[in-house]
Parts: structure tokens; sequence; C-alpha cells
């Protein structure tokens, strides 16, 4: 067995909340492990291609970076700002929204005030609603911790933010039923639920994207590259093709993890940024009581997506600067339910891969899809599943290809071809488990019970990632953060974030 030199922090996989971790503390001049299983870091920052072109697997787009925005803040701080190639989305409408049957489209627009006056013009009367409904939004975010960073101290622990929940704050807010479907058409950002899904979910979520939306031009995959850089050139290191299987943390002085190899690990603190759930079944450490690991093993996690990745005919089909929810009905919170008539709906857009982009190359195209119909497969190995796995995949593509054609007419005849992948993909690529496209679910009725804190029960086991607070670009950064400040000191952490960009 092979016993490596000692770090100060050993993180475990390598999506956005380890990268963004790994990164902050490195900066702070700690020695800084990160080990990822898979051969490419990033989690959902992945990038892949597919005929030469280059597709996302994940995150098609990011939300508050323009120069002084919420996430541009923490990433000022960590000096990547420069590093990104962004384009801004177009500003009267980075989202359309639209119905089958009806002629009319809806449009999130960018900025306060935009946003507002995009969504009066096809709402003339319900322009106070409209405006109580953005208000609304802005106030609940401004509870949200560390998005404010000059006044991040004032943040009161327990505060109202998680109260309340989406589907009940739109429906407070207008009687207009085709105004409420609009308000809620973008749910699929955030796998919502009427019934569950928390208002601050819903709230920074499109706040985020209202203050500024730009696409990578190229792909995701650059946002990993810039922070991986960064842990590098900080004295960090970053292993991929190293999957953990075992963390010990009894020892204080001697915590470990072992990887599949059987090559071990030391170092004085341990942050996961995979599953809870994954972790904790790891770690065998009594301090760790028996509810406590039965509560994260039985949370719910949220639903997985069906894909389908076109590859376009040269010069057939033009770049799209927005993202598009199309719906076949009038239901647009219900499609991710069990026994909704699927597709139901799909969100679609084409990657950008220069600033004067013309054409797209390829595009995306994407839908629930519940693991009960693919869990047959469960277990099997990727590429070897058979060949009823493939009709499957096909006769779902043929039906989402459909819907995609009422919005698009004559799109289908321009592809060139097109792959697929369900929830058994994510759950191979990413790890997540049975696929779940935001992790833990959260539910407004019992927010806490959803809630992991970054600060375990065992002083040198922490977590980050999208299982914490929030999922997303921004929510996640937060997260890493929050984690950060329980290793290096919450003043200290804030006020030299504070220093460095204000």
């Amino acid at each position: 067995m092979v016993v490596s030199s000692k770090y100060d922090v050993i993180i475990i996989g390598s999506g956005l909340g380890a990268l963004v971790s790994a990164a902050i503390l490195s900066k702070e001049g700690m020695k800084v492990l990160v080990l990822e299983k898979g051969k490419k870091i990033g989690g959902l920052l992945h990038t892949f291609k597919r005929d030469q072109t280059v597709f996302n697997t994940g995150m098609n787009y990011i939300g508050s970076l323009k120069e002084g925005g919420f996430l541009y803040q923490y990433f000022k701080y960590l000096n990547i700002h420069h590093d990104l190639d962004l384009k801004r989305m177009d500003m009267e409408a980075f989202e359309e929204i639209s119905f089958s049957g009806d002629p009319n489209t809806y449009h999130y627009a960018q900025g306060k005030q935009g946003f507002i006056d995009g969504l009066c013009k096809a709402f003339p009367q319900e322009k106070s609603n409209v405006i109580n409904y953005v208000n609304g939004i802005w106030k609940l975010t401004k509870k949200f911790p560390l998005l404010y960073l000059d006044d991040y101290d004032k943040i009161k622990k327990g505060d109202d933010y998680l109260s309340g929940s989406a589907f009940g704050f739109i429906e407070e807010k207008t009687n207009h039923q085709k105004l409420k479907m609009v308000l809620g058409a973008t749910n699929s950002l955030y796998g919502g639920q009427k019934n569950k899904t928390p208002l601050y979910v819903h709230a920074l979520v499109n706040r985020q994207f209202i203050e500024s939306a730009h696409r990578f031009v190229g792909g995701s995959q650059q946002l990993a590259d810039a922070l991986h850089n960064k842990i590098l050139e900080a004295g960090g290191k970053v292993l991929n093709r190293s999957n953990v299987v075992k963390i010990s943390t009894q020892d204080l002085q001697n915590t470990w993890v072992e990887i599949e190899e059987g090559e071990k690990y030391y170092g004085k603190k341990v942050i996961s940024n995979i599953h809870p759930a994954q972790t904790l079944q790891m770690v065998d450490d009594d301090r760790l009581k028996a509810v406590y690991r039965k509560r994260i093993i039985n949370l719910p996690n949220t639903i997985g997506f069906f894909n389908v990745y076109l590859v376009f005919k040269p010069q057939r089909f033009p770049y799209l600067n927005r993202n598009y929810y199309h719906f076949a009905g009038d239901e647009v919170w219900s499609l991710n339910q069990k026994g909704y008539q699927w597709p139901g709906y799909f969100m679609f857009y084409t990657s950008c891969s220069s600033h004067q982009q013309q054409w797209a190359e390829n595009a995306s195209l994407m839908t629930y899809l519940q693991y009960d119909e693919v869990k047959k497969w469960e277990g099997s190995i990727k590429g070897n599943r058979g060949a009823d796995y493939e009709s499957f995949k096909q006769e779902k593509a043929n039906l989402v290809l459909q819907l995609l054609e009422q919005k698009f007419p004559g799109i289908n005849e321009k592809i060139q071809s097109y792959y697929v992948s369900t929830p058994l993909t994510y759950e191979h690529y990413i790890g997540a488990p049975q696929g779940a496209a935001y992790g833990i679910e959260k539910d407004y009725n019992n927010p806490y019970k959803t809630l992991i804190l970054p600060k375990t029960k065992i002083p040198n086991l922490f977590f980050t990632g999208q299982n914490l607070n929030m999922h997303g670009a921004l929510g996640v950064t937060i997260g890493a953060v929050l984690t950060c400040a329980e290793i290096l000191g919450y003043k200290y952490l804030l006020e030299k974030i504070k220093m460095e960009v204000m």
C-alpha cells in the first residue's frame, strides 16, 4: 500500500463546489488535494464532442456575471473573471416561452426594469402585479446569505428566506392564468414542484439570470479549467482517475482517504463534493449517529433529464442567442410527476462557438424523465445495455423531436445526426444518484430537513456542492464559500473577499 504526503485539506470530487473550495483554500495558503474519479474534472461543467462539435453537459448559461454582479464578485476574488469567454444573451429575451395552440411568445428580458417592461408588453393589464412579483423576488433574495458582500454581517441566522412556496408566491401575485404559467415556466431549471419547491430557490435562480445572462463561448469546461489553473498556481494538486472508496476521520491528526487502487492520502480535513449519502457510505465513525445517517440517505433527490443532442447540417439552422421553453399544454408545474403525458415540454438551446456566430453547429433538447423508466437497466454497463435500451431511447427521442417540430417547423430535416442521454448516463458520468439533476430535493414544508450544513458532527469532515443551500453556479459558489468559512473563519474569509473586490 502506497502512502502519500500529508495535505491540509483533501477534497473529494471536482464539481464546481469542489473546485471553488480548492481555489479559495489554496489561495489562502493551504496545501490542497482534489481527487476526481473520472478522467475529466468539472462535474456538470464537463463538455464533450460529437461530430466535431462541442456540447455542454449541464451548464448551458450562467447568470450574474456582469461587472459588479453577485457571482462576479466571487470570481473576481478568485481572479478568474478575465479568464472566461462569455457572450451576453439577448437583452430583450434571454428566455422565450411558448405553448402549443397559443400564437404568442413570452419573454424574460435582462435587467429588473427590462424584465418588468417585457412582461407588461404581453400583459398590459397586469403591470402592478408584475411589479409586485419582481419586487417580491428582490426582497427575498436580499435575505439570502452572502449574496451581498457589503452587508453580509447583517444577515441573521435563521432568517426567513427559507419560508414560502414558489408556486404559492406566484398564485398570490396574480389571477391571470397565462401570466402564472409564464412566471413559473422555467421551473425545470430547479426541478420545480408546486407542493414542495421553496420560494428562495425560484427567486435566486430567476434573479441571477435577470441580472445578467451569458453563454460560454466554446463551452462551460473553461470555468473548470480556469479554477484548475488557479489551484495549480497556488500549489494545489488535482488528480483524476482517483476514485475514493473510504474516508477515515477517527484520528484528527491522521485523517485519510483511500482510493480504489489502494493508495492513501493523509490530511487534516476532508471536504466532500459528492452526494452526502454516498459520502456517508465511505465513513465509519460513530460520531455520525444512525438517525443522522438515516435522514441523509432517505432524502429524496430531484428528477433527472432525457437529452437529445442535435448536430445540424452545415449552415442550415441559425444560432439562437436565447433559450426556448415550449409546452404541449397549459401545465408547467406537474411535468416532472409520474403519470403525466410525456414529454409535456422541452427546453432547447443552440451552443455558442463564437461571438459572431450566424449558424448553429449543434443544439441541446431536454425534458424530464422519471428514473423508474430506466430502472430496469440500473447497474448495466454504459454502451452495453442491450437492444431494448437503444429502442427505448429511440422511441423517446422521436416523441421529443415531434414536439420540437411543432415549435420549429422543418427543423428535423436540418439535423445531420443526434445522440441521446438518460438519467443513467448522468449517473454514470457525474455520479449523481439516479441521475438527479439538482441533487437533494428541497421542500419548503420542512426546509431544515432537506438543508445540508457544510459542517458535520465530525470536526474534520465537511460538505460542499449543490446539495447544500442551493444548486447552480451562484448557489454552489456561495455554498463553497460557506464551507471554506468553516475552515478559515467566517469573519476572516468574508472580510478578505470584501476587501479584494470592493
